[in-house]
């Protein structure tokens, strides 16, 4: 048995296959964090460049929203694309919620965003008490690319 084309040519950075860089890119995780909680918001909070790839995000209620507070992480566009309300309830303390296996959330297996995006926190409702943090996981698809193809398979 052989392979088409014969074996494929590998990358690997100047440290070798043993480095971090080997063959796996390298994610990247930004945190964030909001202790102001004061009725409805949209907290932009980081513009993702074009061709990256959310793996994973996370959120947590660090100090329990009060009232009917709603709150979904997404997109500018579409503020509920990682986490949305049937995913998160922030009127509990060390409540928490990931886009991974989310079945209402868009982004529930990762969230590819083909040109530059922003990231939003949006509450609704009325909260007046509360606290959030969270971070992202994700990948530069370019920046990868930039570095040579691992396995060249024409």
């Amino acid at each position: 048995m052989t392979l088409a084309h014969g074996m494929p040519e590998i990358r690997f950075s100047k440290a070798g296959p043993f480095s971090k860089e080997g063959v796996c890119p390298v994610e990247k995780m930004l945190t964030f964090k909001k202790t102001a909680i004061s009725g409805t918001s949209n907290d932009d909070f980081f513009v993702a460049p074009a061709g990256v790839f959310i793996t994973q995000a996370f959120i947590r209620a660090d100090v329990a929203l009060d009232g009917t507070a709603v709150v979904t992480l997404g997109t500018d566009g579409n503020p509920d694309a990682l986490i949305d309300s049937t995913d998160f309830d922030a009127t509990t303390i060390n409540n928490s919620a990931s886009n991974l296996n989310s079945t209402t959330a868009v982004g529930a297996i990762g969230l590819y965003l083909a040109a530059a995006d922003t990231l939003r926190l949006a509450i609704t409702g009325s909260p007046t008490v509360g606290a959030l943090s969270g971070y992202i996981k994700y990948v530069e698809m370019e920046a990868i690319e930039a570095g040579g193809v691992h396995f060249d398979l024409s």
